[in-house]
């Protein structure tokens, strides 16, 4: 594999993919598929990547959709706790809603933040059923969020895992979030 060059890993048939947790992802047309139910995630099992850019195109259906996309998950079974634990979250809520304090606009879990982590400094998605496009680095310790074209968030000294899967959230019955043109680039250590 090019160092230099990304590479589809969301074959149309999903192979490499499997389910842990409740809810699922469908093919609904060719290249994209989209969740349903949940909490679940869809983990990419075919590699484990360390320092790289992952490019993907996302949209929600509704203003209340949720999803994420997991990077540096540890391996999972049918548990998605490993994941938020130990892996990072690059938030899709254009809510902002923290079930901790039952809230919304929280810049920790809105669009493009690195969940609970990194805040979303500024909020660029497009919102319901209009396609944007994230590029997330992850490069040692430094994980940046690029969402259509802005830096959104930044996390420095990232301390949970520093290599592992990458994974799309199945957040909750009624949210549908679609996805497409997921492609990942390593970089160089």
């Amino acid at each position: 594999m090019s160092m230099f060059t990304f590479h589809s890993i969301l074959p149309p048939d999903m192979t490499g993919w499997r389910m842990a947790g409740a809810g699922g992802f469908r093919a609904i047309e060719r290249g994209v598929i989209e969740s349903y139910g949940g909490p679940g995630l869809l983990w990419y099992t075919e590699q484990i990547y360390e320092n790289f850019v992952l490019n993907l195109e996302w949209r929600t259906m509704h203003g209340n959709d949720n999803s994420g996309v997991f990077i540096r998950c540890p391996p999972l079974d049918d548990d998605i706790r490993p994941a938020i634990e130990r892996g990072y979250e690059i938030q899709i809520d254009d809510r902002g809603y923290d079930p901790e304090t039952d809230t919304c606009k929280s810049p920790l879990h809105i669009t493009g933040a690195i969940c609970g982590l990194a805040p979303a400094k500024i909020v660029t998605s497009r919102g319901a059923a209009i396609w944007n496009e994230f590029e997330i680095t992850a490069q040692g310790g430094t994980i940046e969020v690029v969402l259509n074209g802005e830096l959104v968030s930044q996390l420095r000294n990232a301390s949970r895992e520093p290599r592992g899967h990458i994974a799309l959230q199945a957040h909750h019955e009624g949210s549908r979030v679609q996805f497409r043109n997921v492609r990942i680039r390593r970089l160089m250590d």
